[in-house]
């Protein structure tokens, strides 16, 4: 299949979701994600999930960070409409937040963190392919940000979804992940 048809078929699924079912795949995901080695990761950058759109719940995951390892530092991202970037700021206790017009909680301002600082990055999708492939919204923000971190970056995708075999149009320009997380399995594509 192809992105767009994929995008709009996950997109419908994921809103069909009942809210008891989301809260169950929340916290398989977060289990999940806390099997994942940590300690070796100064700087997590991790999505804020839009909440109208049904993306996992990443405020446990921080609070799971923050407590389980003091020392790490949560990056999170204000999207620039303009280009299509993304500029990432430390995640503290302080960070002013505030929602985009997109429904998007997002840092006002705070300490930049650049992109070849990032030890490992959680992504949002709506569904990937067998081979670390990933469908997003459409717009090229993860992809724009992430060719711009170092190739030793671990790129772990989010999904409430098992993946497909494949995408049929993946483009020069996508850049797979390294991991994909689902409810019932972790995948690896290193």
């Amino acid at each position: 299949m192809i992105k767009a048809t994929l995008r709009h078929t996950y997109k419908e699924r994921r809103k069909q979701l009942p809210s008891d079912a989301i809260e169950s795949f929340n916290d398989a995901l977060l289990l999940r994600l806390q099997t994942l080695s940590w300690s070796d990761k100064t700087y997590i950058h991790t999505f804020l999930p839009i909440a109208s759109q049904h993306e996992p719940d990443m405020w446990r995951f921080i609070e799971y960070v923050q407590h389980h390892f003091p020392a790490n530092n949560i990056v999170v991202s204000r999207a620039n409409i303009a280009n299509y970037s993304m500029e990432n700021f430390l995640y503290t206790e302080k960070t002013l937040m505030e929602e985009s017009a997109w429904g998007i909680t997002e840092p006002i301002s705070g300490e930049p963190v650049e992109e070849s600082a990032l030890d490992a990055v959680i992504i949002p999708l709506l569904v990937a392919d067998m081979k670390g492939n990933r469908v997003g919204y459409g717009k090229g923000f993860y992809d724009r940000f992430l060719a711009k971190c170092r190739p030793d970056c671990v790129k772990i995708g989010l999904s409430y979804f098992e993946p497909i075999l494949e995408i049929a149009d993946v483009g020069p320009f996508d850049v797979p992940l390294d991991m994909l997380l689902t409810p019932d399995n972790t995948y690896s594509f290193f």
